[in-house]
């Protein structure tokens, strides 16, 4: 019976094994990664520096927050070759589906049934527009959920555990800017916990977390970022430039994962309304970023997970009469057999197993970069014309200046990158005027005067073509898919100042 416990996969542990499965068979082509990649191996090669080494307009300041994402996916490189990124990403959504599925069950007092299955689903179809995305929020999607385990258990009244949090505010500072949130969601507990409990000894606990929060958020600064690291959540989110990005945004309606987090939200208010008494230690830090959340999309799927646990923690299940409709009879037959399953099974090693094998196959025949990305993402030829031409200025959009860092090298020098916030809110306005041919896009092009042109053929990127061809001094490299490379023909006595 214990060996079939350890061969049986419960639900999560299931779903895990396909996500790692099929996330750690997936060619790289999300745009961020490559930025990240090439911060990393700047880092790596020459240390770190508050200077932008990849562009000569991001005079905003390079501040490399996630320096350690970088770092890791170019050693797994290095090790498993392009497979590497594709891995890490699916060890940590699975790590994260799993104990999700844990803290789930703790807030349905250890039933995880019908309604936690329910719940679990419903988080994930919040967070599953990310999974194909090879960036760092799947760490603070992970390092999150370990936080709410961790103030699980220091609510069940473990006290040691949050030594846990000073540790967890270093290395997560270093990998994500979703940090702050550790911090803010174990001083929240803390507070609606002596909400919930008045009393001097809840009082002596709370007061204790609290500081272990301010331990938490003062550990970030531990790395090299240093203070400055304090402030920059702060600071990038108030950027006028970051408010044009999708993620940044409001919710939109129009996407259907922002249906499934406000169906858990209503649930969640249903619950909450119904319950015979009301835990504040978990619905304020639910109700102020599940609002925060509204207002900008990204902080949705951690809103999501404090929902999920509000729900749980409030829900109330009414035993169902034997004689009652046949429908309910039903469902607390299969709520018993899921609750049952949930309880015996320990196989959840099979998705470590399955990236185990996959990594394995990776050690012993490593895939090069360039073979392993999405072809149809990436433009591979054009890359590797204008690596073959000497080192320049490189007009290029937004999404793909990470690419050219990445392939070209920091040599090749950017217009704009993804990182966004180096580049000042005069760089963002140029780039729109090159782009859409507004008014000053001709001074905008004149001030940095490129050697390059790496520019999508598509609309809008057929206007600066156009204007460009009608101007005259540019002659075409290479042409790869969607994209272009052109060539600034200068004359052979000009020199750049």
């Amino acid at each position: 019976m214990r060996m079939r416990s350890l061969l049986l996969p419960g639900p999560a542990a299931l779903l895990a094994l396909v996500l790692a499965a099929r996330l750690g068979m997936s060619p790289l082509k999300h745009f961020d990664l490559f930025f990240h990649l090439a911060g990393g191996r700047f880092v790596l090669e020459h240390g770190f520096t508050r200077v932008d080494p990849f562009s000569v307009t991001g005079t905003a300041g390079w501040v490399p927050h996630e320096w350690g994402f970088g770092v890791l996916c170019v050693l797994l490189i290095r090790w498993l070759g392009a497979g590497g990124p594709a891995l890490l990403v699916a060890a940590l959504v699975s790590a994260n589906v799993l104990l999700l599925w844990k803290a789930l069950g703790r807030a349905a007092s250890g039933h995880r049934g019908l309604l936690a299955l329910a719940v679990l689903g419903t988080v994930l179809l919040v967070q599953a527009p990310t999974w194909p995305q090879e960036r760092p929020f799947h760490v603070g999607h992970l390092l999150f959920t370990v936080a709410v385990l961790c103030v699980q258990s220091w609510r069940a009244g473990n006290n040691r555990i949050l030594w846990v949090f000073p540790f967890l505010g270093a290395a997560w500072a270093n990998l994500h800017g979703s940090w702050p949130l550790g911090p803010a969601l174990l001083g929240a507990i803390a507070v609606g916990s002596v909400l919930d409990a008045p009393g001097p000894e809840s009082r002596r606990r709370a007061v204790r977390a609290v500081a272990f929060s301010v331990a938490a958020f003062l550990a970030a600064g531990l790395g090299p970022d240093g203070p400055a690291i304090y402030l920059y959540p702060l600071h990038h989110s108030v950027l006028e430039s970051t408010q044009g990005i999708n993620e940044w945004r409001p919710l939109d309606l129009n996407l259907s994962w922002s249906w499934a987090y406000l169906a858990l939200a209503g649930a969640t208010l249903f619950a909450v309304g119904g319950a015979p008494s009301r835990k504040v230690a978990i619905l304020l830090p639910a109700a102020v970023l599940g609002i925060a959340a509204i207002k900008v999309q990204r902080h949705a799927p951690f809103a999501a997970v404090l929902l999920a646990l509000a729900l749980l923690e409030h829900a109330t299940r009414s035993p169902v009469a034997e004689a009652g409709p046949a429908w309910r009879r039903t469902v607390k037959r299969l709520d018993g057999a899921l609750a049952h399953w949930s309880a015996r099974a320990r196989g959840t090693p099979w998705p470590a197993l399955v990236l185990a094998a996959l990594a394995t196959t990776h050690v012993m025949n490593p895939t090069p970069v360039e073979q392993g990305v999405k072809r149809a993402h990436i433009p591979l030829g054009a890359l590797d014309a204008l690596r073959g031409l000497p080192p320049g200025r490189v007009l290029n959009p937004f999404v793909i200046g990470g690419l050219v860092s990445f392939f070209a090298g920091p040599d090749y020098k950017v217009f704009i990158d993804s990182r966004n916030d180096p580049f000042p809110l005069a760089i963002h306005q140029d780039y729109d005027k090159l782009v859409w041919g507004e008014p000053g896009w001709e001074e905008a092009l004149a001030k940095y005067d490129p050697d390059y042109l790496l520019w999508k053929v598509e609309n809008p990127g057929n206007i600066l073509l156009d204007n460009l061809r009608a101007r005259g001094g540019w002659r075409e490299q290479a042409r790869d898919g969607d994209y272009v490379l052109w060539v600034r023909e200068r004359p052979a006595a000009t020199t750049r100042p």
